[in-house]
């Protein structure tokens, strides 16, 4: 159903672009007309209202959008000017092309600066309407471009704040949902819990032809197998005890929208069989109903589960997996993308502190050092829980490595700072052993440079030295590895012994 979707989408759009919409607004019924008409022979694919009076042409404007709007200046009840005036209120981007048979410079003036395009006179001469209506339905199209551009920009702006990162691992990420999101085929989401499967569930939608039309998102285990059928697909009143109304169901809620099964891996044999007849036929028939009636829904399935395994031990259907699997794209973990822990941190930091109404903080160059070290199981979710945790209380305007004591302390006794050790200390330290406050690109810099450290060491320690198996498993090319070794100091070689035993952390050392 998807396929016919899109077509059928693409199809209206081309055709609103074909087919501009003209209004045509006088007191005299037969001049109406005959402009209309005059128009409609050179514009043969556009569609021409005739209004009399003001009124009917709001109401023609509310009732559906127009590129133009031709009108005469003097008329009963509501003038051209008031018409003016409040036809731009509902559409700032309508051309509004005046008529008057008292041409004066004043006039002309005056209907300019109340915000129309251009200004004719009576009699009218036929080649000169051509050309002004021309060009009105050019600059109501180049309005109209303008926007949508504007709205694609602002839409990528969220995203890349929500996609926070700069690592290879999120680049890929950002280049596989926009291109997923330019189709109209399901898409089946994978992904550790915690990995963000729903955000990027939200922005394919955002991001694709139906971003003006609902999207609707289910997490299928919290809801009974004996309600989830009700949930999905609706029922009629008297189904069921306690069916006292007509449900519409969530397809029918997401109606030219997007449709998000989040943890699709969990729903029962019955429902994957139920929903794998409405993806066949397109179709959705309520609980306790005669009849099915036809939907135009997009799917977004999510998981955290191993599908293939499902498959082979028969607890997925085959059939529903392809329905699902067009298109697919897997979250990485956060444990891949250790590099982006930072600025995931500082994103999550500033978030809160603006939804919290708190005045601005910042953190410590060691709390993200000792983050950008922890294993976080819990991927974005951990990592965005704690992050609001030191937020709220942090009494201050500093997030540091006592508050990270106090506030894991707190939530899990005995449990420390597991996942990540403390980082070691400063380099150097001022007179009474606090830690000196550094310029900001000084701290960063230093904070990547020990990370990077870290990192190389613990990652050429488990490929024993093995360049290639390293680029593979960092993401980053033999040439780009090789560059930061030297950068570093450092070379591969000398992880190459298997009986090689390395002191603690020796890329930390002076």
């Amino acid at each position: 159903m998807n396929n016919q979707s899109s077509g059928r989408q693409a199809a209206a759009a081309a055709a609103a672009a074909e087919e501009p919409r003209l209004i045509v607004v006088d007191d005299e019924p037969d001049f109406a007309r005959g402009l209309a008409r005059l128009i409609s022979s050179r514009f043969a694919t556009a569609r021409v209202t005739v209004c009399h009076n003001g009124r009917e042409a709001l109401a023609s404007l509310a009732a559906g959008p127009a590129e133009l709007l031709i009108t005469d200046l003097r008329m009963p009840e509501m003038n051209g000017m008031e018409l003016i005036h409040q036809a731009l209120q509902g559409a700032p981007g309508l051309s509004i092309v005046v008529l008057s048979a008292y041409g004066t410079i004043e006039t002309a003036v005056e209907a300019l600066q109340a915000g129309a395009y251009d200004f004719l006179t009576k009699p009218i001469e036929t080649e000169q309407l051509f050309r002004v209506v021309a060009k009105g339905l050019e600059r109501s199209r180049l309005l109209a471009e303008n926007s949508r551009l504007r709205r694609i920009l602002s839409r990528q702006d969220d995203d890349r704040r929500d996609l926070v990162g700069e690592g290879q691992a999120i680049q890929r990420l950002r280049r596989a949902v926009a291109t997923i999101a330019r189709s109209d085929y399901n898409v089946l989401v994978r992904g550790e819990s915690g990995t963000g499967k729903e955000l990027v569930a939200g922005l394919i939608h955002r991001l694709g032809e139906r971003a003006d039309k609902p999207f609707v998102a289910v997490d299928c285990p919290s809801i009974p197998e004996n309600l989830l059928e009700s949930e999905l697909f609706g029922y009629v009143k008297g189904a069921f005890t306690g069916a006292d109304r007509d449900h519409r169901g969530l397809f029918a809620a997401a109606q030219g929208g997007t449709l998000h099964l989040d943890e699709i891996g969990d729903i029962s044999p019955l429902i994957q069989t139920k929903l794998l007849r409405c993806l066949q036929n397109g179709e959705v028939r309520p609980v306790g109903a005669n009849h099915a009636f036809q939907v135009d829904v997009r799917i977004i399935a999510s998981t955290n589960q191993d599908l293939e395994a499902r498959l082979l031990d028969k607890s997925f259907r085959e059939d529903l997996y392809y329905r699902l699997n067009v298109l697919s794209v897997t979250l990485p973990p956060l444990r891949e993308r250790l590099e982006d822990i930072p600025l995931l941190a500082l994103h999550v930091l500033r978030r809160t502190c603006q939804e919290s109404g708190l005045a601005e903080k910042e953190m410590t160059p060691e709390v993200l050092a000792w983050m950008s070290r922890r294993s976080w199981p819990g991927n974005v979710r951990e990592l965005q829980n704690l992050v609001r945790r030191l937020t709220v209380f942090c009494p201050g305007e500093v997030i540091d490595m006592a508050l990270v004591e106090t506030v894991l302390g707190a939530d899990q006794p005995g449990s420390g700072l597991a996942g990540g050790s403390l980082p070691p200390p400063a380099a150097s330290a001022t007179e009474d052993g606090s830690e000196p406050l550094l310029p900001y690109k000084k701290a960063k810099a230093a904070l990547v440079d020990r990370f990077s450290r870290r990192y190389i060491d613990e990652l050429l320690t488990a490929t024993r030295g093995n360049v290639s198996e390293a680029a593979r498993i960092s993401g980053l090319s033999r040439v780009a590895l090789q560059k930061l070794l030297s950068r570093l100091g450092d070379s591969a070689a000398r992880y190459r012994q298997a009986d090689l035993h390395l002191p603690q952390h020796p890329l930390d050392q002076p």
